[in-house]
């Protein structure tokens, strides 16, 4: 399984973006400009199976996550799929992908899927001059206690406000792809994400500092280390593979990891 942490900003694509034949490039800026913090998610209803695939290589060396097509994913190496409506179950897409971590797209409280690994949940915001759902779909989705996207109207203006309702990141299209300075956008919106708190907790009996919601598939990625070959204890209960996406980190938490090395 990849241990990827989920990126907390998201340049997501439509038809409109792809059409006008700047995604690479915009994204290698962007990218350069978000470094870990940053991911492409493409979205396209137009793109041959060829023509998606094709986009998603020249997106080496960025995170990217693929819209409903696991097998794109897993081809190119996407470390994410994006799971709209009308996709495929999240058992049969982990059947396709089983690398990659699962978003699942939530327009309203009832769409929360809980099989999901997290949620890109909106539109949060005033959109196109209709209502958005509003900051309760967040703070909905974040009591499921897997990271939340807020996507929707969202701004570096307001960035703010969804993190404060729950949400892990954020994603925009037009914000990001149509903006005059694509690097200064990323850099702005960064600016207006709170900064992930620490918290102490204690690992292997020594005293660590980790970022406060942080799962501990994230927490075993910054330290190196493939879940394939560990077994987490949190808090004296022992963690299986498929819940490490999903289990948070707290002020005082007591973990003991278990790291396997191989040899012959």
């Amino acid at each position: 399984m990849i241990a990827a942490a989920l990126p907390r900003l998201w340049a997501l694509t439509d038809d409109r973006v792809i059409a006008e034949g700047r995604v690479a490039d915009r994204a290698r800026l962007m990218a350069d400009a978000g470094r870990a913090e940053f991911a492409v998610g493409l979205r396209s209803t137009a793109l041959t199976d060829r023509a998606l695939m094709a986009l998603a290589s020249q997106l080496g060396g960025i995170q990217v996550g693929i819209s409903g097509r696991a097998d794109i994913a897993r081809a190119a190496g996407a470390a994410f799929v994006l799971k709209g409506r009308g996709a495929l179950p999240v058992a049969d897409l982990r059947n396709v992908a089983p690398s990659a971590v699962v978003i699942a797209s939530a327009h309203d409280a009832a769409e929360l899927d809980q099989d999901a690994d997290a949620f890109l949940a909106g539109a949060i915001f005033e959109k196109d001059g209709g209502p958005g759902a509003g900051l309760g779909l967040i703070e909905a989705a974040a009591k499921t206690g897997k990271p939340v996207i807020a996507v929707g109207g969202v701004t570096p203006s307001n960035a703010a406000r969804a993190i404060a309702a729950g949400a892990w990141g954020v994603a925009a299209i037009r914000a990001l792809w149509d903006a005059a300075d694509p690097p200064a956008a990323v850099r702005a919106f960064l600016q207006a994400l709170p900064a992930a708190a620490a918290v102490s907790v204690t690992i292997n009996g020594q005293p660590k500092r980790a970022t406060a919601s942080a799962t501990l598939e994230q927490l075993l990625a910054q330290l190196s280390l493939d879940p394939r070959a560990v077994v987490v204890e949190h808090n004296r209960e022992i963690v299986r593979r498929e819940q490490l996406a999903a289990r948070r980190i707290a002020e005082g938490d007591a973990l003991e990891i278990v790291h396997f090395v191989g040899g012959g």
